[in-house]
């Protein structure tokens, strides 16, 4: 099994909302669940990233831009969908792309509490 931590960005293949989830895409996710879990666990628990950045002003989504872009290995400006959360085998997981810094990922469990009701 590949070896995940938290706040890296991988691309993944994830299902997509259809009939039993048989369809698939590939798409960049955000591993959220703790490292402790990543280790001893064969799922993963990931946000799902989008560059649909029409709603990045919401507080459940962090914007990816800038610099960060390179950072995080994605092509074009992103936000990472905090309410949109998987539960996938790390078997789905394809590479990964890049990381967030200590700052991006204080920023996402801001958008996790918001978006669990959490604060």
């Amino acid at each position: 099994m590949m070896k995940v931590h938290r706040g890296e960005i991988v691309l993944c293949k994830v299902p997509m909302p259809s009939e039993e989830f048989r369809e698939f895409k590939f798409r960049p996710g955000l591993i959220v669940s703790k490292n402790s879990n990543n280790q001893r666990l064969d799922d993963v628990l990931i946000a799902i990233c989008t560059s649909n950045i029409s709603r990045s002003h919401e507080p459940t989504q962090y914007l990816i831009q800038g610099d960060e872009i390179d950072q995080t290995g994605i092509k074009v400006p992103s936000v990472i969908k905090c309410e949109f959360l998987l539960t996938i085998n790390k078997s789905m997981i394809i590479r990964v792309l890049g990381q967030l810094s200590g700052n991006a990922i204080h920023n996402i469990n801001e958008c996790l509490k918001s978006a669990l009701e959490l604060e």
